[in-house]
């Protein structure tokens, strides 16, 4: 009995060395082009760019979870071992991410004005919004404009998606609109949108890293480093940028 016990083990030890370590990556961007459907969108595409990566080799499994805001906030306020996809320092306060390391940036983004071009808005000051509607969306807060809307010196009017922004744009019924870059550049690709005007001054600018939490572990950690030190050459994220519309915007 005894040496069937411990051959059996023996034939299980191999499983158990080739177990897969979970990897929780988590996004609470979950609209385009971050997240087109149930299963596309450039943050799935970047998790698959990290279970296929040759120096993996099998050893992480890196999961997409989708969170809101406040229950992401919840993750980094429990120390929460995971990755946070496409975050903006400034978004983010220092006690959220006091245990977690910022990587460089790797998308460029800004919020820009958009409108069209026989009507062409260019933003220079809140004040230069004044008589004219602005397209918005549901939920979302523009920095620097909230005073204003507030009072009601800007008139906004909120739909529930970008697309649905556009659409309403093109039919004339708002006079600018308020969209990341990213969205816009993904939008124009997919939708054929045709010609529209682009404010030369944006809301704001600001970039897009990942937050690593510091307790995933040397072997994580270590893969990351390497993985994001060759990101910029690798041919699969040339692809998958280019299938977004995103080239433009990769941070030198």
């Amino acid at each position: 009995m005894q040496r069937l016990l411990r051959v059996l083990v023996l034939s299980l030890l191999p499983l158990a060395c080739m177990a897969q370590q979970p990897v929780e990556v988590w996004t609470y961007h979950l609209s385009p082009p971050f997240k087109v459907d149930a299963s596309r969108g450039l943050s799935q595409e970047f998790v698959d760019l990290l279970n296929h990566d040759p120096a993996n080799a099998g050893r992480f499994r890196f999961e997409l979870v989708e969170l809101p805001r406040k229950r992401l906030d919840m993750r980094l306020a429990n120390h929460s071992p995971g990755i946070l996809l496409w975050a903006t320092p400034q978004f983010f306060s220092a006690a959220l991410t006091a245990k977690a390391t910022w990587t460089q940036a790797l998308l460029l983004d800004q919020q820009s004005f958009v409108s069209l071009p026989d009507t062409a808005f260019e933003y220079e000051r809140p004040q230069s919004l004044k008589g004219l509607i602005l397209g918005g969306v549901l939920g979302y807060r523009y920095e620097g404009l909230e005073k204003q809307i507030a009072s009601g010196a800007i008139r906004r009017q909120d739909v529930q998606t970008d697309l649905q922004n556009l659409q309403k744009l093109l039919s004339g019924r708002i006079d600018t609109l308020l969209i990341a870059h990213s969205t816009l550049l993904y939008h124009h690709q997919s939708e054929k949108l045709g010609d529209l005007y682009i404010s030369e001054k944006p809301l704001y600018q600001f970039t897009r890293h990942l937050l690593i939490t510091n307790n995933l572990g040397d072997a994580v950690t270590g893969f990351l480093d390497d993985f994001l030190t060759t990101l910029p050459g690798n041919p699969h994220w040339q692809i998958i940028l280019s299938h977004y519309g995103l080239q433009s915007m990769v941070a030198p």
